[in-house]
């Protein structure tokens, strides 16, 4: 801040000498030194009260913050909120079902959707030959006793 070096404190005690005299100039280092003193302390209590000030307002501001909380949890009713969504449910119109498919839709596949079982009707095509198993015969064994 300020760039004084040991010269310039060396002509400022040679003119406070020469201009006070050495008679009166340790009183008035006393007095300088009681000023400085009371200008520091003048600035740290300007400093405290604005901290404090600043703190007070945050607290102020937190403690707002925490009574809104409060009071929103003070509100809180369940069985109030269920009934406002079932009224709010039954305010809506019921959803339309969605349009049919452009496919068409074969008949065992409305049956399935029905539940109802197809019955198979004979067809005019014939039936690729199927080989079919020989029905096995229970085995007997004759016993001779």
């Amino acid at each position: 801040m300020f760039d004084i070096g040991w010269t310039e404190l060396l002509v400022i005690a040679c003119v406070a000498i020469i201009v006070v005299g050495p008679k009166d100039l340790p009183r008035m280092l006393r007095t300088l030194g009681q000023t400085m003193g009371k200008m520091r302390r003048m600035s740290r209590e300007f400093q405290s009260t604005f901290n404090d000030a600043l703190r007070e307002a945050e607290s102020h501001a937190d403690i707002a913050d925490m009574k809104k909380q409060v009071e929103k949890a003070a509100n809180f009713d369940p069985l109030g909120d269920i009934k406002k969504s079932i009224q709010e449910d039954a305010a809506k119109p019921p959803d339309k079902p969605k349009a049919a498919a452009a496919e068409p839709v074969s008949e065992d596949q409305s049956l399935r959707a029905s539940g109802e079982t197809a019955v198979e009707k004979p067809s005019s095509e014939p039936k690729a030959a199927t080989r079919k198993k020989p029905a096995k015969k229970p085995v007997t064994e004759d016993v001779k006793a």
